[in-house]
């Protein structure tokens, strides 16, 4: 990993690509079942792993463009990229942030919202800087925060207590329990994922709907009202279509009950547009939803992927637990 440094763009792909299912229901494509053949190559072609914070596991990753992406390891430590490499830790994060897991979202180059896994804290870094930490009070354990690109984002804590961001921090509605990821869109839409799905309208959060799956969902991404995707650690994916979510799909090769061999489990989805979408799992495996179909390629091999952003349908970020980076482009870009 080493012989890479930290540019990411001269590193080369290295991929192996396995069978994935597919996703329907929605007004966003065709159907695609699982299938025993070799799937697809993804439109999106995965670096090799870049070590950026030496062997400490980077909990999550952020990019409000392909210029400008923020990432945090489980020490609390915070790294930039710019577009060619990484930076060392930001000497504020351990200060702002402290260790534990931590979730993060982007809304612009400027603006980014940070929450440690478990606190009640909120921290905002504008590009240059971290801002010194703000309690939101009532929060018990916030969990989660998604910003939409207008700069409005939410949070939830442990007990369902909700909050919103639009210049300053309030409370909001609850949102009836904890949420492991947010994604909004705008002040009046958002969808919080745990162990169902909620959607926020402005007003309230509605009652979370398990969608007849009996796990918890890990990822839940919105580009638009009309059009989201979340997956769950069983490895299904189902997509909103701006009335109802599709039932849920297998999109990761299945757990094996005589060898009791478990199956991957998608840990994060970012889907920049209505018609692409990226998801990593534990198996070191990217997933791509693309032309209405799901593939998945093993781009990290041994390792376990924890997020990934893409702001752009030719742009993907991943990180791993090992504390390397993997950046995904088109042939083309």
């Amino acid at each position: 990993m080493l012989a890479c440094g930290v540019l990411l763009a001269a590193c080369g792909s290295a991929s192996s690509s396995e069978p994935a299912g597919g996703s329907s229901g929605s007004k966003s494509g065709p159907v695609s079942t699982p299938s025993s053949a070799a799937g697809r190559a993804g439109p999106l072609h995965f670096s090799t792993p870049v070590d950026v914070a030496h062997g400490v596991g980077l909990d999550s990753v952020s990019c409000a463009s392909p210029t400008s992406c923020l990432a945090f390891d489980a020490s609390g430590r915070a790294y930039t990229f710019n577009g060619k490499s990484w930076s060392a830790p930001t000497p504020t994060a351990p200060q702002s942030i402290g260790a534990g897991s931590i979730s993060v979202s982007c809304a612009s180059p400027t603006l980014c919202m940070a929450i440690p896994n478990a606190a009640d804290q909120v921290v905002s870094f504008n590009g240059q800087t971290f801002s010194a930490p703000v309690t939101l009070p009532g929060a018990d354990n916030l969990e989660a925060v998604g910003c939409a690109a207008s700069g409005y984002c939410a949070a939830i804590d442990a007990e369902g207590n909700a909050f919103s961001y639009d210049g300053q921090w309030q409370g909001t509605i609850g949102a009836w329990g904890s949420a492991s990821s947010i994604s909004c869109v705008s002040a009046t839409f958002c969808m919080a994922a745990s162990g169902g799905i909620a959607r926020w309208d402005g007003v309230r959060w509605t009652k979370p709907d398990p969608f007849g799956t009996t796990s918890s969902f890990t990822g839940v991404s919105c580009p638009s009202a009309s059009f989201c995707t979340a997956v769950d650690e069983t490895g299904h994916a189902l997509q909103w279509n701006g009335q109802t979510f599709s039932a849920p799909v297998p999109i990761e090769p299945a757990s094996n009950p005589s060898t009791g061999t478990l199956g991957p489990a998608p840990s994060g989805v970012s889907c920049p547009t209505a018609s692409f979408c990226a998801a990593v799992d534990d198996h070191g495996a990217a997933l791509q939803w693309s032309g209405g179909h799901w593939t998945r390629t093993v781009i990290d091999a041994g390792h376990h992927l924890t997020s990934v952003s893409c702001p752009t349908q030719t742009f993907c970020m991943a990180v791993d637990q090992s504390g390397d980076a993997l950046l995904g482009r088109t042939a083309s870009s």
